[in-house]
C-alpha cells in the first residue's frame, strides 16, 4: 500500500509540476508576446481598403483607383445564408469558442498523428482575422504563438458579431477583392442580397485558396469545394434538401464584372487622383475610401470627346492615310484563336476597332475584328490616299487592296451597326484639347486632353504649353482702352521697320490696308497695327496688365512679339483669361473639386472657389438649387451679399434698371443678407472696369459676326457668342477662344512635336469647327443673353456692326456695310483718313480674308 501511495504521490507530483512549468512557460510566452501586439485600441481600427472614387456633379462614376476593392457593408447587410457558408467551410463554432477552437486543435493534431496530413485546419475565424489584420501569413511558431494571443484578446475586447462583419469585409477573395461585398461585384456583378445560395457557397470556398478555387481561374476545383460547402450547409441544418439539390444543379455563372464607369473622363480623373494624392498621401488616397465630387458635367463632357475626336479624325483625314499600324506574319499563327489572342493586345480607341486583315483584292477585305467579322468595300477605302506630308497626299485608291493587304493590323470604325458597315480609320497623329469652364467661379465643366487618355495620358488641357498666337491679341486691345482708346481708335495697318533689329513683321500674305480702327483690326486680326498699339501702350503695361489674367510673368516676352501671342500657354490658361471677359470683368480661378467625403459619407473637405459676387464686397452667399442637375444649364444663381447691409437708394433705383434674368455679374447693384442655409463665397477681384470690358466684348463680338470666326454665328445663329481665333508662326498651333455669358470654351490642335498643320490649316478651318459642334449642342436650349451695357457708355464709343459681311467670314469694309467708324483717332503717323460712307470716295476692295500668322523674331529685342 505505501509503494501505491508513493506512486500516486509521484503522480500528482509530477502533474503539478508540469501545470506550474506550463502555467510559468504561458506567462512567459504571455509576458514575451505582449508587446508586440498592437494595443487593445487598435483592435477596433482595423482599416478596411476601399478604393478612392471619382463623380460627376450628377454624381456619376467617373474613376475608380486602388488595388483592393471594397465594400464595407454591415452584419445586417450580409445575408444570412451566406454567413452560414463561411461559418460551415471555416469555422463551424465560432459563436461558441473564445478565439481559439481547442477541440478544433486537437481534431488538427489527431489527423496530424493518425494520417500525416495536414489538412484538418484548426484556425479559427478570429484568428484568421487576426493574421489578415495584423500579422504576416509566414508559417512559423512565432507568427501562431502571436496569432493566438490575439484571437483570444480580440474575443475579449471585441463582440461575436463585431468580429464576423470585420472578417467579412476584410477576407480577401480573389481578383483584388477584399470582402464579401466586393466579391460579389467582381464575379456576379451583382449586390449581395441578389446572389443565388449558390454563389454564396462559391464565394464562401475562396478565402482558404483564392487562386485555386477561384471560379474563374480554377472552375472544376471551385465547383467541387463549392459544392462540399453546400453539403457542409445541409449536414448542419443551415439549408435543406430542396435547396441543396438545386444549388448543386446551379452552373458556374462567375465572370469577371469591371466597376461601371458612368462617364468618361479620365484626363480630369487623373487631375483629381493628383490632388487627392497631393493632399491626404499615396496610401492614404487609394485605401481610405475617399468620394470625391467634381464640377464635371457629364453630358457636357461626353459632348466634348466626340467633338474632339471628330475634328481630330477629319482633319487626320484630309491628310492622308499613313498605312498599317502593324504588320503579322499569318503564317506563324496556327488557327485563328491565336490571331485573335493577338490582336486583343491592340486596344481600342476612342470609336475606333483594331482588326486583322485576312484577305484583300480589288473589290472588298476580310478582316477579324474582336470576337467576330467585318468587310470593307471600296467605298470605306477610297479616302485613303497615302500621306506624303502636311501638303501633298498621293493618288486615291483604285482597289481595296491599294489600301489594305493581308496581315494589316488597322483601325476601322464602325458607320452602321445594324447593317455591320464598316469604314477604314486611323489614330489620329495631330493632338488637341478642349476645356470648358463656368465663368463665374471657374467650374470645369468638360476637359479633354487628347483623342483617348489609353493613347496618351498627356493632358494638353493643362499640361501643353503652346504658343497662343492672335488669341492673346485681346489682352493687348484690352489694356489699350483701358489706358484710353476705343473701338473706333485708327491704326495704321502697314509694314513697320523696328530700330534695332532685323525682325520683318507682316500679315499673312503681305497684304496691309491702311488706316484701320481697333474694332476692324481685331476682327481682321491684324499683326502690324497689334504691334504698333502694343508699341504705343508700352510692352511693360501690357505685361502688368496680363499677369491680372493669371499669366506668369515669366512665360510672356519682354518685347513687341507679345502683340502676336508669342507667349506660352495652356489651353485652360486661355480658359481662365477668357472668363474675365465672359463674367464681367472679374478674376476667377478654375477648379473642379467641390466636395470629399469619407466611406461613410462624413464631409471631409468642401472647396469654395472664388465667386463672382459684384463689386466691393468680400464674399456672397448662394443657396443650393433644389435640383442640382438643374442647375448646370445655368449660371444665374441667385446670390445676396454678406457684405452690404446698406441698401441705400441709389443701389436700389440701379437694381430696378436691371431686366430680364441675367448673370450676377450683369447688375450694376445687389443687395439682401447672407441666407442661412446657404453656402459662402469669396467674392472675386475685378480686373477689367466695366466700360473696357463692354469695349473689348463688343469687339470680339465682332470677330463672330463679321470677322475670322463668322462662322459661330451663322451656324450657331445667336449673338451672345464672342471670341478670337489663333494661328502661331507656320501654322503649327490652332486656337479658338469664345465664350458667352454662361459658358468659356477653348479649343486648341496641333502636333506634339510642333510640326506644321498644313496650307490652309488655320485656327478658322480647325479649331473653330471643334469649338462650334460642342457649343451648339451646349447651348441648344438655352436663351440667348446679352452683356449688361454700362450706363455711362455712349455709342460714339462702340464700333457698332451694320449688315453685310465678307463670304469668307472676314470683315468687309465700310463701304460694303461692314462697321461704320466715329470719332477717329490715328496712333500712326499722319495719314489720310480711310473713306467710308460718309461721303469720302470709296475704298478699295479689302484683300480676301487671311489667316493670322505669327512671324516669330530671328532676334528678340
Amino acid at each position: 500500500m505505501r509503494f501505491i501511495g508513493k506512486f500516486f504521490q509521484l503522480i500528482f507530483g509530477s502533474f503539478f509540476a508540469l501545470l506550474t512549468l506550463g502555467a510559468i512557460g504561458l506567462f512567459g510566452i504571455y509576458a514575451y508576446y505582449t508587446p508586440q501586439l498592437p494595443p487593445d485600441s487598435e483592435l477596433r481600427k482595423i482599416d478596411i481598403h476601399v478604393p478612392l472614387r471619382i463623380y460627376s456633379r450628377e454624381n456619376q462614376l467617373i474613376a475608380e483607383y486602388g488595388e483592393k476593392r471594397s465594400r464595407p457593408v454591415k452584419l445586417d447587410a450580409v445575408p444570412e445564408k451566406l454567413q452560414q457558408a463561411f461559418l460551415a467551410i471555416e469555422d463551424t463554432r465560432f459563436y461558441d469558442h473564445s478565439g481559439v477552437d481547442f477541440k478544433g486543435v486537437a481534431r488538427a493534431i489527431y489527423s496530424m498523428i493518425s494520417t500525416g496530413s495536414t489538412s484538418q485546419g484548426a484556425s479559427t475565424i478570429t484568428m484568421q482575422l487576426a493574421r489578415n489584420a495584423f500579422l504576416t501569413s509566414d508559417k512559423t511558431l512565432d507568427r501562431k504563438l502571436k496569432e493566438t494571443l490575439l484571437a483570444i484578446r480580440m474575443e475579449q475586447e471585441l463582440g461575436k458579431r463585431e468580429i464576423l462583419e470585420l472578417y467579412l469585409n476584410k477576407i480577401y477573395l480573389g481578383k483584388s477583392a477584399y470582402g464579401v461585398a466586393a466579391a460579389a461585384e467582381v464575379y456576379y456583378g451583382k449586390s449581395l442580397e441578389a446572389l443565388t445560395l449558390a454563389q454564396q457557397a462559391m464565394i464562401a470556398g475562396l478565402p482558404k485558396a483564392p487562386s485555386r478555387y477561384n471560379p474563374i481561374a480554377n472552375p472544376e476545383r471551385a465547383m467541387i469545394r463549392r459544392n462540399y460547402i453546400l453539403q457542409r450547409m445541409l449536414e448542419l441544418n443551415f439549408i435543406d434538401r430542396v435547396a441543396y439539390d438545386a444549388a448543386v444543379q446551379e452552373p458556374n455563372t462567375a465572370t469577371v464584372h469591371q466597376t461601371t464607369i458612368e462617364t468618361s473622363a479620365p484626363y480630369l480623373a487623373e487631375m483629381v487622383r493628383a490632388e487627392i494624392v497631393k493632399r491626404y498621401g499615396e496610401t492614404n488616397a487609394y485605401t481610405q475610401g475617399y468620394h470625391v465630387y467634381t464640377t464635371l458635367d457629364s453630358k457636357q463632357q461626353a459632348n466634348a470627346e466626340e467633338s474632339l475626336r471628330n475634328a481630330l479624325m477629319a482633319y487626320d483625314r484630309r491628310h492622308g492615310y499613313r498605312g498599317a499600324e502593324d504588320k503579322l506574319d499569318l503564317g506563324e499563327f496556327k488557327s485563328e484563336e491565336e490571331l485573335r489572342d493577338k490582336l486583343s493586345t491592340y486596344p481600342k480607341l476612342g470609336e475606333l476597332e483594331a482588326a486583322l486583315v485576312l484577305r484583300a483584292d480589288s473589290k472588298s477585305a476580310e478582316l477579324l475584328v474582336g470576337e467576330t467579322k467585318a468587310t470593307l468595300d471600296l467605298d470605306a477605302v477610297k479616302w485613303a490616299r497615302p500621306f506624303k506630308n502636311s501638303d501633298q497626299r498621293g493618288a486615291s485608291p483604285t482597289r481595296v487592296s491599294d489600301a489594305v493587304k493581308p496581315g494589316d493590323i488597322i483601325r476601322i470604325r464602325q458607320i452602321d451597326k445594324d447593317k455591320n458597315t464598316w469604314t477604314l480609320s486611323q489614330v489620329p497623329t495631330i493632338s488637341g484639347a478642349l476645356v470648358s469652364l463656368d465663368p463665374s467661379d471657374g467650374a470645369i465643366r468638360s476637359v479633354v486632353g487628347g483623342f483617348d487618355f489609353l493613347h496618351s495620358k498627356f493632358n494638353r488641357a493643362t499640361q501643353a504649353s503652346r504658343q497662343p498666337g492672335s488669341s492673346f491679341k485681346p489682352i493687348v486691345y484690352a489694356a489699350a482702352l483701358t489706358k484710353g482708346f476705343s473701338p473706333n481708335s485708327v491704326v495704321n495697318d502697314a509694314p513697320i521697320n523696328i530700330p534695332g533689329s532685323n525682325w520683318k513683321p507682316q500679315n499673312f500674305g503681305g497684304r496691309y490696308i491702311g488706316p484701320t480702327t481697333l474694332a476692324e483690326a481685331l476682327a481682321k486680326s491684324r499683326n502690324l497695327v497689334s504691334i504698333r498699339l502694343l508699341q504705343s501702350i508700352g510692352v511693360n503695361y501690357a505685361i502688368d496688365y496680363a499677369v491680372k489674367f493669371g499669366f506668369p510673368r515669366a512665360d510672356l516676352p519682354p518685347n513687341l512679339t507679345l502683340a502676336l501671342g508669342t507667349g506660352m500657354t495652356t489651353p485652360m490658361g486661355m480658359a481662365t483669361a477668357y472668363a474675365s471677359f465672359a463674367n464681367g470683368g472679374y478674376k476667377i480661378e478654375p477648379h473642379f473639386i467641390t466636395q470629399i467625403k469619407d466611406g461613410s459619407g462624413n464631409l471631409l473637405g468642401e472647396d469654395k472657389p472664388i465667386k463672382v459676387c459684384g463689386d466691393n464686397v468680400e464674399s456672397c452667399t448662394v443657396t443650393p438649387p433644389k435640383d442640382k442637375a438643374a442647375d448646370a444649364a445655368t449660371t444665374d444663381e441667385k446670390t445676396t451679399k454678406a457684405n452690404d447691409k446698406d441698401k441705400t437708394k441709389d443701389s436700389k433705383k440701379t437694381t430696378e434698371k436691371t431686366t430680364g434674368t441675367k448673370p450676377v455679374w450683369e447688375t450694376t447693384e445687389l443687395t439682401g443678407e447672407a441666407t442661412t442655409d446657404g453656402v459662402q463665397y469669396p467674392a472675386a477681384e475685378r480686373i477689367i472696369d466695366k466700360r473696357t470690358h463692354y469695349q473689348i466684348v463688343s469687339m470680339l463680338q465682332g470677330v463672330t459676326q463679321f470677322g475670322t470666326a463668322a462662322r459661330a454665328s451663322r451656324v450657331l445663329n445667336r449673338k451672345d457668342i464672342a471670341g478670337k481665333t489663333g494661328t502661331t508662326n507656320d501654322q503649327k498651333d490652332a486656337w479658338f477662344c469664345g465664350f458667352t455669358p454662361n459658358v468659356v470654351t477653348v479649343t486648341w490642335l496641333g502636333f506634339d512635336d510642333m510640326a506644321k498643320l498644313g496650307e490652309g490649316e488655320t485656327a478658322t478651318n480647325v479649331a473653330l469647327p471643334l469649338w462650334i459642334d460642342y457649343m451648339h449642342r451646349v447651348l441648344e436650349g438655352v436663351p440667348s443673353k446679352e452683356w449688361e451695357r454700362p450706363l455711362d457708355l455712349k455709342d460714339s464709343d462702340l464700333a457698332l456692326p451694320v449688315e453685310g459681311e465678307d463670304t469668307e467670314g472676314g470683315v468687309a469694309p465700310a463701304s460694303q456695310g461692314g462697321f461704320q467708324y466715329q470719332n477717329e483717332r490715328d496712333l500712326a503717323p499722319a495719314a489720310p483718313p480711310r473713306p467710308n460712307q460718309q461721303g469720302n470716295a470709296p475704298a478699295a476692295p479689302a484683300p480676301r480674308r487671311a489667316p493670322e500668322r505669327v512671324e516669330i523674331p530671328e532676334q528678340l529685342f
